[in-house]
């Protein structure tokens, strides 16, 4: 498959992302990753993200297509789908500029999105359906996911639905290892126990997703301070101002849950998806998701359609050339007749032409034998 490259999009310790042209001229993302100048353990950690990756296949998860090796410069590139809504991050400094606020019901939206898709990886399988009933897992999945990067940068938007995107920070835990003791994320949107050099768990991400709700609130993060010190004080503390009261008291509410400085408090993606309020969300959310593939399988038929009015015309036109080759050189030939009459032949017409003189070979005859 040939690539055309586009625009760089973004840029990282090891390499950069870039837009590329499939073939086919689908837009896709390509992560062009440098392991030339990385130790064992970064290496070690670019073959786990593409584990990841390639396991997690959920529709509120940026999809990865495939990777390929680039030998001669040291290089892997990975290909993934592009979003073309951009990421939270952007979105919010456009709210800022704007001096507006973000709707309460698309940042219902956006949670519930988010939710999902940690469910997929905290839990290794996809959330039943709203209408379903059931419970989650009771025990540890034989393999989970931690993110343990979750902010608005890694949060995308394609086609009007959240992604979580960038696991490349993200671990992959087994039974045997159910923790995650390497310290890593960005300081805003750190957990109180990751800060304290304590064991990451699913309830670490559960942390990091408060901070961008109350982000999308408040358009800014919920711990802010001059230095790395007093930033990590304020997070373990876990005081921050009340969102705008713009927004409802259930929504303040779930943000405090989720900012709750204990982890085994905070509430998990099972709790909340019994959440009232986030089933009429998702409920609203798979009806979207029914229209669009209403409207995809409309479109793709109205495709078929054209191809298909395309082949007919190409084979009716075949069937009938030879007819339609001899109709015009009998069109070419009558007018070069034309062409080469006396005036008066062009007057009374060839076919008027052929008339008189059979009319005066019937005469002459008729002469002869009366």
């Amino acid at each position: 498959m040939e690539y055309t490259p586009l625009e760089v999009i973004g840029r990282g310790s090891f390499g950069q992302i870039r837009k590329v042209q499939r073939e086919d001229g689908t837009i896709l993302v390509r992560k062009e990753i440098s392991y030339k100048a990385m130790n064992q353990k970064e290496r070690t950690q670019l073959i786990a993200e593409f584990r990841i990756l390639k396991a997690l296949d959920h529709p509120n998860i940026v999809k990865y297509l495939h990777h390929e090796h680039v030998p001669e410069t040291h290089e892997v590139h990975l290909y993934m789908e592009y979003c073309d809504g951009g990421d939270l991050a952007s979105f919010i400094r456009e709210l800022q500029q704007e001096q507006a606020h973000l709707p309460e019901r698309e940042i219902w939206l956006v949670f519930t999105q988010l939710v999902l898709a940690l469910y997929r990886c905290h839990y290794n399988t996809v959330a039943p359906a709203s209408t379903e009933t059931g419970e989650p897992p009771s025990t540890i999945p034989q393999s989970f996911v931690l993110h343990r990067d979750i902010k608005p940068e890694n949060v995308f938007i394609s086609d009007s639905v959240i992604k979580l995107g960038d696991f490349g920070l993200a671990k992959l835990l087994d039974r045997e290892n159910p923790l995650a003791n390497t310290y890593v994320g960005t300081p805003y949107y750190m957990s109180p126990e990751v800060l304290a050099d304590q064991p990451s768990t699913p309830a670490s991400d559960i942390w990091s997703l408060g901070c961008v709700m109350y982000e999308l609130c408040a358009l800014q993060p919920p711990f802010r301070a001059k230095s790395h010190l007093q930033l990590s004080q304020r997070i373990r503390e876990g005081k921050f101002a009340p969102i705008p009261d713009i927004y409802s008291s259930t929504l303040s509410k779930l943000i405090n849950a989720l900012l709750t400085v204990t982890p085994s408090s905070r509430p998990t993606c099972a709790t909340l998806l019994k959440l009232d309020v986030i089933r009429v969300y998702r409920h609203e959310l798979e009806v979207l998701a029914r229209e669009r593939a209403l409207e995809r399988r409309e479109a793709q038929l109205a495709a078929e359609k054209r191809t298909f009015k395309e082949r007919i015309e190409r084979e009716v036109l075949a069937m009938y050339q030879d007819e339609l080759a001899a109709a015009i050189d009998a069109e070419v030939e009558r007018r070069m007749k034309l062409a080469r009459a006396t005036p008066e032949e062009r007057v009374r017409g060839p076919r008027s032409l052929e008339n008189r003189r059979a009319l005066d070979e019937l005469n002459t005859s008729w002469d002869t034998k009366y």
